[in-house]
């Protein structure tokens, strides 16, 4: 197995002799409107051409159709005939985009020796699930690689004990940058009055309260360093985690275009 993160959550998956490509996030730098009042996002450009991203990818998997996730950019230029797996809520949306290959998992499917299986993602608490919309993990499982876990925008929560508990993943990929939303600059005050910070995917102390349920487990932190509503960069979470006597083999905080080839 091989997974080189590109940017954001943009992460491509030599799985199964497959390559995957998951939620490609492919504006230019600043092509999207600030989520916290800080600066236009993507705050970094791309490490490759959109050509070299896309080149040799045979699926597309999408966990949810934020744009940090899947943009304009994605839409245009993503060949149409691009076979992508979604989860159900999304499969009409990406069929009227004009791709012509759309599956949608409810709850698990099989593709070239292949389970995939959808799982709950939590995407924050309380009443900002009201304006996040669907959003779902996936687990990767095929002969001779490691279960792969690929949690999706999530916090830490008890759904989530519940899919390592029954898929045991020995790879956890982990959307970690800790973005939060604020009341300051809430981008759904349209839809929703906020009253205090909430935060929507895991920051560095829930990925250690991840690493310690399940000790066998690799993490690799993703969703990091692109938008201007993280919370934790890179260094604070290799930081915090090595401070918290966990054995760094065990975490991987790879930098955009990087490669982490896996057992």
């Amino acid at each position: 197995m091989e997974i080189q993160l590109i940017r954001n959550a943009t992460v491509k998956i030599k799985f199964g002799n497959k390559t995957w490509l998951i939620d490609p996030f492919l504006g230019d730098i600043n092509s999207l409107p600030p989520f916290a009042g800080k600066s236009p996002n993507p705050t970094v450009p791309l490490p490759f051409s959109i050509s070299e991203i896309l080149h040799d990818v045979d699926y597309v998997l999408l966990t949810h159709l934020h744009p940090d996730h899947f943009d304009s950019k994605a839409k245009e230029l993503i060949p149409k005939s691009m076979p992508f797996f979604v989860q159900t809520a999304d499969a009409e949306n990406i069929e009227s985009c004009g791709f012509e290959n759309v599956t949608s998992i409810d709850h698990e499917i099989s593709v070239d020796a292949i389970k995939i299986s959808r799982v709950i993602a939590q995407h924050g608490e309380g009443d900002i699930l009201n304006v996040m919309g669907a959003v779902s993990g996936y687990v990767m499982e095929t002969n001779d690689e490691p279960v792969l876990y690929i949690t999706g925008d999530t916090i830490w929560c008890e759904p989530i004990k519940k899919n390592i508990d029954q898929f045991k993943p020995e790879i956890v990929l982990c959307n970690a940058g800790g973005n939060s939303f604020y009341p300051e600059s809430n981008p759904f005050k349209t839809y929703l009055d906020i009253e205090r910070s909430f935060k929507v995917i895991m920051d560095e102390k829930q990925v250690l309260e991840l690493l310690n349920y399940k000790e066998e487990t690799t993490v690799i932190t993703v969703h990091m360093g692109a938008l201007d509503h993280e919370t934790v960069t890179r260094t604070q979470m290799k930081e915090f985690i090595k401070a918290s006597n966990i054995d760094m083999k065990r975490l991987h905080v790879p930098e955009d275009g990087e490669i982490i080839k896996l057992n």
